[in-house]
């Protein structure tokens, strides 16, 4: 019953975040990601998801160090 209530709010959450992306979207992204982190315990899209994100925060970490030379 806990992974059915789980799994419905990490949806709320993942509708939530894309309707508030549309008119605040620093808020709304991470609501995404939190939600897709939630969902990636059940589901690949979303651990695709996670993966991509993550890689591409590793690539940014590296173009500001390579920037700012740290």
């Amino acid at each position: 019953m806990s992974q059915l209530v789980r799994l419905i709010g990490a949806f709320v959450i993942l509708m939530a975040g894309v309707v508030i992306t549309l008119p605040l979207p620093e808020f709304g992204i991470p609501l995404i990601l939190l939600a897709t982190r939630i969902l990636g315990d059940r589901f690949a899209w979303a651990r695709a998801v996670n993966a991509r994100v993550d890689a591409g925060w590793i690539n940014f970490k590296a173009w500001l160090k390579q920037v700012f030379r740290r």
